[in-house]
């Protein structure tokens, strides 16, 4: 009979009357490796004994290990006391449980059979992440009108006004409007936190994509992910012509001269070539010999008055004077006038083979004169009249833009920050590098130039490896001063993602910083738009400046089609420099070229897709290899196959060179690289040497009654042969008449071989393949090549291994 209210577990803690049985309280791990257990009862009334002798202890429920095994009891060590005298059972078991929770049972007849059992964890002390805590109530949706939200809301305004219908629903006795009132400020904050926001959110949005972005760098690393790169501003370059002081002989890399371009505007070159050496980013010295006896106004001197010209193809011509000091090598401005000056001038630079007096007898009066051979002939007719045509030395090549130099420095963290105007190193822009951590606080410095262009020239020589028109590199010089005191240069790349961590590189990318409020030795930047910012590596793609490092920046600012100035423009020297009062005078006989303007946004815009359509730099289909491997200008032909070599498809690609048939491992190394670069994740490529099918041939044909065997034999090995033939054809079994795969068709064969002259018919032809053939077989009409085999009838008697002809010839003379 059950007594309402009736509470088992308090019958088990009673101490009036005693308890007749125990409970399990609780279960307790009592190791670190969660083996040991212990078993925490109720009260003081005695189990030990009263075990089940056949499964005493069970541990079951879990999700990953179902059951735990309880090793057996040791009935004299197992069992103890606390302090109160409450039992305690200690367990071993074989190993520990999952994460999931467990239930212990104890089989005894000394036990309640409500409290025989308890649930426990084996990981209760290892940490967890799990939020433990109960959810709280949910209140559900607030009471009153539900306040309109304004998703459209997205400046100051809207946002004040936003916030004010918010108010008014929610808080109907406040009505305060005025600008002083506190309410009114914090709402005020609230929208300008929330504008700032806004329009963060809408520049990050539009940087994202090719279409919306506006910042230069943005558009530069939207297209360089389709391996395109946009083109900058490059420099236009010419030859400048110099008169010279007498006793000058040269004259240094540097010189300022200045045109005036249309409108008016002051367009700057300089005497050079480059600033630096593109290997080792020395800074590069240069000196130019001139001379006063090479200044314009050379004299050409003509032997008979009726043929006073220099016709073109001319390889010899006479300038009036002796002494004047030409030699091998030397470039010359012949410089003919127009017949009237609405005409324009005709200028030709020509290049000496040899310059000396002439011992030639001249007509009196005696003239001393000097006898000049070209290198190569002339190109146009020029009239030798002394009023038309004079000939220049004194050339020099010279570059668009203006030289600048800065000096910045690393900051060195705790020194005192530069005074505002104070003279010394610039600093720098200090961001968090992508790889910083709490461990490793990797910086990123950066320093933005004075000047918002720099001159870019082409490489010379170089192939395109990006879909750009062709790559270029900036006039730049990068120096910084090590202990000794001597400058240590430091190399332009591309992007800092092909530096290794100790290399001394640096990349410059289309972006500006500016000190906050226009001070020069600020702390502070602000993102500013378009310039040219030094970038460094971050310790893992290229070195980390020292702090304290002192850096010098020398660079040519310019660039542009504003460079292609028009001849004779260029006719000022910029006054200041050491050498002006050398130079008399400087003209450019021929027009600037090859500046040209950075792309547009909105042309990077529309060429970047367009060429990842055009040429994808990568390889998917087996077309995809052969078009790859074709591009190298020393493959005449490529195959390739896709094989299952277990887990993955593995693609192997042979490549047939030009005129040969064996690869070096130049190539062969050359060939994976480009292969590997452009394949996809998870495929091998595997370049392989090209594999041929040789082939003996042996062909019985007949021979006109009015033919010579001999000749018939010999004019049907030459249409077979590899080789050019006198008509500009290639011979049937040439190398490049063949491609991986390309099967042998008897009736083209035979075609080849009737087109012979002296051949009346084939009455037999037989083959066999070296290598899977031991013996002959007639030809049938098509012979199959494997797809990775070339076929090959060399028919060099030095390397019968690569197939062979031969041809009987019956009847004839």
């Amino acid at each position: 009979m059950t007594v309402p209210g009736f509470d088992r577990l308090q019958l088990l803690l009673a101490e009036n009357p005693p308890p007749v049985f125990n409970g399990i309280d609780y279960v307790e791990i009592a190791s670190s490796d969660e083996t040991k257990l212990r078993v925490h009862f109720l009260n003081g009334v005695a189990v030990k004994g009263s075990l089940d002798p056949g499964l005493p202890v069970t541990i079951c429920g879990g999700e990953t290990i179902g059951s735990v095994a309880v090793r057996p009891i040791d009935e004299t060590t197992a069992w103890s006391q606390d302090d109160e005298g409450r039992w305690i059972l200690a367990l071993t078991v074989e190993a520990p449980g999952d994460f999931s929770l467990y239930t212990l049972t104890i089989r005894s007849k000394k036990l309640d059979p409500y409290f025989d059992s308890a649930r426990f964890s084996f990981k209760v002390d290892c940490p967890t992440d799990f939020d433990c805590a109960v959810p709280g109530p949910d209140c559900g949706p607030p009471d009153g009108p539900q306040v309109p939200i304004d998703y459209l809301a997205k400046d100051f305004q809207s946002f004040k006004q936003a916030l004010s219908d918010f108010s008014r629903l929610r808080y109907p006795l406040w009505v305060e409007r005025s600008e002083a009132d506190v309410g009114v400020m914090l709402m005020e904050v609230l929208s300008a936190v929330a504008d700032e926001l806004s329009y963060l959110q809408d520049r990050v949005a539009a940087e994202a994509t090719i279409e919306t972005a506006t910042q230069r760098v943005s558009l530069v690393r939207h297209a360089r992910l389709v391996d395109y790169e946009p083109a900058p501003a490059i420099a236009a370059t010419t030859q400048l012509q110099l008169d010279v002081a007498n006793g000058v002989t040269s004259v240094d890399a540097g010189l300022r001269c200045v045109a005036l371009a249309p409108n008016g505007e002051r367009v700057p070159f300089e005497v050079g070539e480059r600033l630096a050496d593109p290997d080792t980013g020395e800074p590069e010295s240069k000196s130019y010999p001139v001379d006063h006896r090479w200044n314009a106004g050379l004299l050409a001197y003509w032997w008979d008055s009726s043929r006073q010209c220099l016709p073109a193809g001319s390889t010899r011509f006479w300038i009036i004077g002796d002494g004047l000091g030409l030699a091998e090598g030397q470039t010359l401005l012949i410089d003919t006038a127009g017949p009237t000056t609405a005409d324009p001038p005709i200028r030709e630079l020509v290049t000496i083979a040899d310059a000396h007096p002439d011992e030639d007898p001249v007509p009196a009066p005696a003239v001393q004169l000097t006898r000049v051979d070209l290198v190569a002939p002339t190109v146009y007719d020029h009239d030798l009249d002394h009023t038309r045509t004079s000939f220049a030395g004194n050339l020099v090549p010279a570059v668009q833009g203006e030289r600048s130099s800065e000096t910045f420095a690393i900051p060195i963290p705790g020194a005192p920050a530069p005074a505002p105007g104070a003279d010394g190193p610039l600093p720098v822009v200090v961001r968090t590098a992508a790889n910083w951590t709490c461990d490793d606080p990797r910086p990123d410095y950066r320093f933005t130039l004075a000047a918002p262009q720099i001159s870019w020239l082409p490489i010379p020589g170089a192939e395109p490896d990006l879909n750009a028109s062709a790559p270029a590199r900036p006039l730049i010089v990068l120096t910084s001063e090590n202990p000794l005191g001597t400058p240590d240069p430091w190399l332009w790349e591309r992007w800092l993602l092909d530096a290794d961590p100790p290399d001394a590189v640096f990349a410059l990318t289309d972006e500006k910083y500016s000190p906050v409020g226009g001070v020069a030795g600020a702390t502070w930047f602000e993102y500013d738009g378009d310039g040219v910012t030094i970038r460094f590596g971050d310790g893992v793609f290229g070195r980390t400046p020292l702090e304290g490092t002192v850096f010098t920046v020398t660079y040519l600012a310019g660039g542009g089609v504003v460079g292609n100035v028009a001849a004779d423009t260029i006719v000022h020297l910029d006054p200041g420099q050491p050498a002006a009062s050398d130079v008399l005078a400087v003209t450019n006989p021929f027009a600037a070229a090859g500046g040209a303007d950075e792309e547009t946004a909105q042309q990077i815009r529309d060429r970047a897709p367009q060429a990842f359509r055009a040429k994808p730099l990568r390889v998917v289909r087996t077309s995809d290899y052969v078009a790859a491997a074709e591009s190298l200008p020393w493959v005449l032909q490529a195959g390739t196959t896709f094989r299952w070599t277990g887990s993955w498809l593995t693609v192997f690609t042979t490549a047939d060179p030009h005129d040969r048939e064996d690869l070096t491992i130049t190539e062969l190394e050359e060939l994976n690289d480009l292969l590997d670069r452009r394949r996809l994740a998870g495929y091998e490529s595997y370049v392989l040497p090209p594999a041929y099918a040789s082939v003996d041939l042996k062909i019985t044909l007949c021979a006109q009654p009015d033919a010579f065997a001999a000749d018939v034999e010999a004019a049907v090995l030459k249409r077979l042969r590899p080789g050019v033939l006198v008509d500009g054809t290639r011979g049937f079994f040439d190398h490049e008449q063949w491609r991986f795969g390309e099967p042998l068709e008897a009736s083209a064969l035979l075609a080849a071989v009737q087109s012979a002259n002296g051949v009346q018919g084939v009455t037999a032809v037989c083959y066999r393949e070296r290598g899977v053939q031991p013996s002959w077989s007639p030809l049938p009409e098509t012979v199959a090549i494997s797809a990775d085999r070339i076929l090959r009838v060399d028919d060099d008697p030095s390397l019968p291994e690569r197939g062979s002809l031969r041809v009987i010839v019956e009847g004839g003379k």
